[in-house]
């Protein structure tokens, strides 16, 4: 067992460090405690194993199903880490989506599964069909994994496509794993969750983007029964219990998520404007994003065009490189208006001067 080095985490440590402008990290902007009270008075000790009562009932009424479909974790990536591990075998056969957040390609490899691609092809807006995921698939598939909306292109996965790919795991006895922790920033854009509906399907999220909230480290997985007991075994030898405090904090944002929404939608309208107005600026194609995260195509070698920016601009992006296409970067549009603007200024003489 073997894990790659994960590039991008690498480049945003080093992004956050060095640059005044973050166009490429991909949470909503961070909220403050303060604005949640009634807290001072919770408990220190450890949390529920697999989470609150509490807590896993209200995911249940965000999200549906029942309270014991959740196991509540620290962070989707340990929850993402942990389906996989209890899946995932040396030789199985897991079919990735391309681009990709790193983890969800190298976390199955790491374990020993031969991993495919199956390729989100630009001229299509990057859009995934479940038509591909047959094509693609490979005699004996184990498990899919993809995200929701796409990390890194913000494309989403459209309702009949849902539909089809959890049909096609009940037929042929694989596994679908969505990483849906951008799903909920698509308000206007009908995305909807492929939790529940099979024993087939596993949804994954957290706190961290949609909330701004990932200092909290509060993730979940929403699966069937027979899933859930095995990802429960391997979980035993992580957090074993998210942290409660943490759980506490979580379970008042989700209880004011309205504030949030209202919050992420402004920012979201305020950014697309900007980005629009900046790609038809440099002259670069540009498709309107349905949430935050867009995936601007400006050419080259986009590491070098990260280290000039770092280096001489202050600003970080993450190059296309890292996701598995070169000649794009993921652009966050759901931060501060006046942060883009000026950020996205630094990317235009940068690509003036190379």
């Amino acid at each position: 067992m073997r894990f790659e080095r994960f590039d991008l985490m690498f480049r945003v440590e080093e992004g956050h460090s060095k640059a005044r402008y973050d166009l490429s990290s991909s949470d909503m902007p961070a909220q403050r405690l303060s604005e949640y009270g009634g807290l001072a008075d919770r408990s220190l000790g450890e949390a529920h194993v697999g989470g609150s009562e509490e807590f896993r009932a209200e995911l249940a009424h965000l999200h549906g199903g029942r309270p014991e479909d959740y196991i509540v974790t620290a962070g989707a990536s340990e929850a993402n880490f942990a389906v996989c591990a209890a899946l995932v075998q040396a030789g199985d056969r897991v079919l990735v989506e391309r681009p990709v957040y790193q983890p969800l390609e190298a976390i199955p490899r790491g374990l020993g599964g031969a991993v495919t691609p199956v390729v989100r092809r630009e001229e299509d807006a990057f859009r995934l069909t479940a038509d591909q995921v047959s094509a693609a698939a490979p005699k004996g598939l184990r498990l899919v994994v993809l995200s929701n909306l796409n990390n890194p292109t913000g494309s989403p996965l459209e309702p009949e496509d849902v539909r089809g790919l959890a049909d096609q795991a009940a037929e042929r006895s694989f596994y679908v794993l969505v990483d849906e922790i951008f799903r909920e920033l698509a308000f206007d854009h009908d995305t909807p969750t492929l939790g529940g509906l099979n024993e087939r399907t596993i949804v994954t999220s957290s706190m961290s983007k949609f909330y701004g909230a990932g200092g909290l480290r509060i993730g979940w997985i929403r699966a069937s029964r027979p899933v859930r007991e095995v990802v429960r075994g391997v979980l035993d030898y992580l957090s074993v219990n998210p942290a409660g405090p943490s759980e506490a904090i979580a379970l008042a944002m989700l209880r004011n998520r309205e504030k949030t929404v209202a919050r992420n939608r402004r920012l979201i309208a305020e950014g697309r404007k900007v980005a629009r107005e900046w790609a038809e600026g440099v002259g670069i194609p540009w498709r309107e994003p349905v949430a935050h995260l867009a995936f601007p195509r400006v050419g080259g070698d986009t590491v070098r065009l990260a280290e000039t920016l770092l280096r001489e601009h202050q600003t970080f992006i993450a190059p296309g490189e890292t996701f598995g296409l070169g000649g794009h970067f993921r652009l966050n549009i759901g931060i501060p208006a006046d942060t883009l603007t000026e950020g996205l200024a630094r990317v235009s003489r940068a690509l003036r001067s190379r």
